[in-house]
């Protein structure tokens, strides 16, 4: 029997941790449509209005919100309660003059909605997963969301195009969807380690190793706390000698209510 494809319901039980949702309070939660990355990475954004941001009691209450379009997330407005929000996107909420940032911290959660002023919520930190040469001889560079950007060579660039390559970071201007600065994957600057146990932890980079047979590469970070070690692909740049954006510091979480 062929596959049905994923389930369109998801269990409480099995809900990932980055959902700060009652586990044995009901049977289903939100299942989010296919995101740009990992369910881990990301949040429904029924959950966030409702469970994290305070603004609704049920789903309906939820969705009669959306609908009014008072909910923007990289400045489109969303109305749909199974969007995933996800790392670094932008959620506006103009009414109330309130802006957050999906970031990555230290606690049991994994994921917060940094808050952010009105000035930085158009400027979004994107990673380079991929850079090609695609039809018309335009340079391509693809980012963690998804979202691609196409680059003329013939045109003159503030920011020459050979400079871009694979795991370096852009700040991406969500109004005129220009690159304003770049952060390159090099010793010195400055990152966030977005995955494995250490998450959430940012320093410069001392060290950058290259290891045989395998495709990614060992990291070594000076932190608050000392060296770490982790891989490449957890890793994220974002800025030179200091971070361009805000990271959640506060480690303490409270338990899942049953």
């Amino acid at each position: 029997m062929g596959s049905k494809g994923s389930p369109r319901h998801r269990k409480r039980l099995s809900a990932p941790i980055t959902y700060p949702i009652k586990r044995k309070h009901g049977t289903f939660t939100i299942k989010p449509y296919p995101t740009r990355g990992k369910d881990e990475s990301s949040i429904p954004l029924g959950i966030v209005m409702r469970e994290i941001l305070g603004y609704a009691k049920t789903l309906a209450e939820v969705k009669r919100i959306l609908v009014r379009k008072l909910v923007k997330v990289d400045g489109k407005i969303q109305t749909d309660y199974k969007f995933g929000l996800g790392l670094m996107d932008i959620l506006e909420i103009p009414k109330t003059e309130e802006y957050f940032r999906l970031t990555p911290y230290r606690g049991k959660r994994r994921l917060k909605l940094q808050p952010i002023t009105k000035e930085k919520a158009h400027l979004k930190i994107l990673r380079i997963q991929k850079k090609q040469t695609v039809k018309g001889g335009l340079i391509q560079l693809t980012f963690h969301d998804g979202r691609n950007h196409k680059l003329n060579p013939e045109e003159e660039q503030e920011i020459p195009i050979a400079e871009f390559s694979e795991k370096d970071s852009a700040l991406f201007n969500l109004e005129t969807k220009t690159i304003e600065e770049h952060y390159p994957f090099v010793v010195k600057n400055t990152a966030l380690i977005m995955g494995g146990h250490n998450i959430g932890q940012v320093g410069q980079i001392l060290e950058i190793e290259v290891q045989s047979g395998q495709k990614m590469r060992t990291v070594v970070l000076k932190t608050e706390e000392g060296e770490i070690k982790t891989v490449d692909g957890n890793i994220f740049i974002i800025g030179r000698e200091e971070p361009v954006i805000e990271i959640p510091t506060e480690t303490g979480d409270t338990p899942d209510e049953t």
